[in-house]
């Protein structure tokens, strides 16, 4: 596993589903991780499963603190971000994973709707990239991995605003990555499929409703290739893999770049 130790990052969007995962991987990879999000019953809860997680790795992994700070709160970031600095001493990495997805098209979802998913997906990214970046610069430069969606490419019914704002952070990436690179700072997306989190969770509670949604995902997984061989959906750690690989100096020359961990669903012609 590439080693982390001594390095510090912060992760939006962290008190659940991929962003959990990440924080959860650059622990035990011996990083120190701040996870923001902005609902505070959320955080206890990560922070009692992370600390449980690497309460096996003692000597190996590194520390992990959580703040209330929601991504619409630009003040809310940049405080977290100065505590992180305070502890550590530095930032080498941020992981935007923060994001909501509201059903609806340009004629059904309300203009309240489109403002709520582009201030959590496109603004709130921006946000933690703003907070963070100049104390990255600071220190010399680092890594950034935002997450986005297969759905930057592919479009869905009724997921306007969704899949606007996940086109828009593959685009602001490819920005980002020419403005910061003589900066040190790498910039790149990972592009999930189906992956069981929360999130998805109840998009398939709605489609089945008085169920746990278990057999709508395991639907939606037999979609994608590899998960018609393993019966399973993508699970939040397999996303994480690629999220630290990203992060990692293994990954020095790759900037600007989308990957998609989605088990072959966008190379998949349906017909």
């Amino acid at each position: 596993m590439t080693d982390f130790k001594g390095r510090a990052a912060f992760v939006s969007g962290g008190a659940t589903g991929i962003g959990m995962a990440s924080a959860r991987a650059l622990c035990l990879r011996g990083a120190d991780v701040m996870v923001c999000g902005h609902d505070g019953t959320q955080l206890k809860s990560a922070l009692q499963e992370l600390e449980m997680s690497i309460a096996g790795h003692a000597g190996r992994s590194g520390r992990v603190w959580t703040c209330v700070a929601d991504v619409r709160d630009l003040a809310a970031m940049q405080s977290a971000a100065a505590t992180l600095m305070e502890r550590t001493g530095r930032i080498d990495h941020l992981v935007c994973a923060a994001g909501v997805q509201i059903v609806g098209s340009v004629l059904t979802a309300s203009e309240a709707d489109w403002l709520e998913v582009v201030d959590v997906n496109l603004s709130g990214t921006y946000r933690a990239c703003k907070a963070v970046l100049p104390l990255m610069v600071r220190g010399g430069g680092g890594s950034i991995v935002i997450l986005s969606s297969v759905q930057a490419f592919l479009g869905k019914r009724n997921g306007v605003a969704y899949v606007a704002t996940k086109g828009g952070l593959n685009a602001m990436a490819r920005a980002m990555a020419l403005d910061h690179a003589g900066e040190g700072v790498r910039i790149n997306v990972v592009c999930p499929g189906v992956v069981d989190t929360p999130m998805l969770r109840e998009a398939a509670r709605r489609v089945a409703p008085g169920t746990d949604g278990t057999e709508v995902i395991h639907g939606w997984a037999i979609g994608q290739p590899l998960g018609s061989s393993v019966g399973l959906a993508c699970q939040p750690g397999d996303v994480a893999d690629m999220v630290t690989f990203l992060l990692s100096d293994e990954a020095r020359y790759i900037t600007g770049a989308e990957f998609r961990v989605d088990g072959g669903l966008s190379a998949k012609l349906a017909m």
